[in-house]
């Protein structure tokens, strides 16, 4: 209980708790980019997925 009033332990509370907010902030931006990143891939991947699945196509059979 004394310790807690001591302005110095009060400091380190505040410091630690801003950094974990910074960290916080740090983490959200990157699972944001992250989320972006795997929309626009499976965008690529739905809208190409005839492509992929048949890279030749039915009608052009392939040479070997």
């Amino acid at each position: 209980a004394k310790a807690s009033k001591d302005t110095h332990v009060m400091d380190y509370r505040a410091l630690v708790h801003e950094r974990d907010e910074a960290a916080y902030g740090a983490l959200r931006a990157m699972v944001l980019d992250l989320r972006a990143f795997y929309a626009e891939l499976y965008h690529i991947i739905s809208s190409n997925l005839e492509k992929i699945v048949n890279p030749k196509g039915e009608e052009k059979p392939s040479m070997y």
